[in-house]
């Protein structure tokens, strides 16, 4: 069982953060450089060359499959001590769940920023975050799980109750990033992480369902 889990979790990682980081590189990394010529008020050559941009590639890609592979294992245990039946489709739901929660909630309040737009204190971002993906895991939890009329309601409060208090924010802050490539990030970095969610979900549960059968 451990040795399926381990595996499946690796498995998916990279496979699946490799097919993040291509969407990365395409689609979120040109965003981020277009960001930076604002912040720093240079032009695109003096980002580095074709050397620099392939070692920053690469790190990025590296990260995010090790980033993957964690995601997996945790996912992959989370549904073991929770007895479920591991496979591409059970894992996938929980994938679902947990972009909601990790993902899609804390960035009603927080969303993904470039470089040079201002931000509240980290810890107190920090801080909110955790709350919101709690809040939120523990209401989806009640919601998908429960049932029934009282923790419905008690799902729905959860999920609500960390926008109720409000994200944290800058006060009186300015940029020079245009809005609408701000916007651009947002959608970018959101469709990223349900890149991620999916894929290494699907494959992990996948991957786990083969091994654990073959190891029988």
């Amino acid at each position: 069982m451990f040795r399926a889990l381990v595996f499946s979790a690796v498995a998916a990682g990279c496979v699946g953060g490799l097919v993040v980081s291509v969407f990365q590189w395409a689609v979120v990394t040109p965003l981020i450089l277009e960001a930076e010529i604002f912040e720093q008020g240079v032009t695109t050559a003096s980002h580095g060359g074709a050397g620099t941009d392939l070692a920053r590639t690469s790190l990025t890609s590296l990260a995010t499959m090790v980033y993957a592979s964690g995601l997996a294992l945790v996912l992959l245990g989370l549904m073991t001590l929770a007895d479920v039946r591991i496979d591409a489709r059970t894992a996938l739901g929980w994938g679902v769940a947990g972009f909601f929660a990790v993902a899609m909630a804390p960035a009603l309040g927080l969303p993904p920023v470039v470089p040079g737009i201002p931000e509240a204190p980290l810890m107190d971002r920090q801080i909110w975050w955790i709350g919101t993906v709690l809040a939120t895991s523990f209401g989806l939890w009640a919601i998908l799980q429960q049932k029934t009329p009282v923790w419905l309601v008690a799902g729905i409060g959860a999920i609500l109750i960390p926008h109720l208090i409000g994200a944290p924010h800058p006060q009186g802050a300015s940029t020079d990033v245009p809005a609408a490539l701000a916007a651009q990030f947002v959608s970018a970095s959101l469709a990223a992480s349900a890149l991620l969610w999916v894929s290494v979900s699907s494959l992990a549960g996948l991957a786990f369902s083969r091994l654990a059968t073959a190891d029988e």
